[in-house]
């Protein structure tokens, strides 16, 4: 089982997400990234510096959410949590706090005030159909 990751301020996961989508990345490079996606800094919605995301970085690696590698000229970071796991702890905080517990209030408010792409909507309704399929008891022979 992954461990659980910690909540991860929004800065800390723009920066976070640079990596993913590279695998690795030294300070700049992922200064250079944000920049480029034309993110403003998420502190005090100031643009990023170096020493921003340099600060950022090291607060990730002492909390076990990247490791960094001296091999090269530049500290060359890498993420050591999965994107997946940050997304599935943060919607399980999202519905804890907002929605009591239940997941299903958080999809209705979800369907109700955010329109599907219509590929999206198609795969919501096949899980729900194969979800309503799972949870019919068995037919009686």
């Amino acid at each position: 089982m992954a461990k659980q990751s910690p909540s991860i301020p929004d800065s800390e996961l723009d920066v976070l997400k640079v990596l993913w989508d590279r695998g690795r990345g030294t300070v700049r490079e992922v200064l250079d990234a944000l920049k480029a996606a034309g993110h403003l800094g998420k502190i005090k919605g100031k643009p990023w510096s170096y020493a921003t995301v340099a600060t950022l970085l090291d607060r990730l690696e002492q909390r076990g959410l990247v490791s960094s590698d001296r091999r090269e000229l530049a500290f060359v970071y890498t993420p050591t949590v999965a994107e997946q796991d940050v997304r599935r702890e943060r919607i399980g905080h999202l519905v804890d706090k907002l929605y009591e517990g239940e997941p299903g209030l958080l999809v209705l408010h979800l369907l109700q005030q955010h329109r599907l792409a219509p590929e999206h909507a198609k795969e919501v309704r096949a899980l729900l159909e194969r979800l309503d399929a799972e949870s019919e008891p068995p037919a009686r022979g």
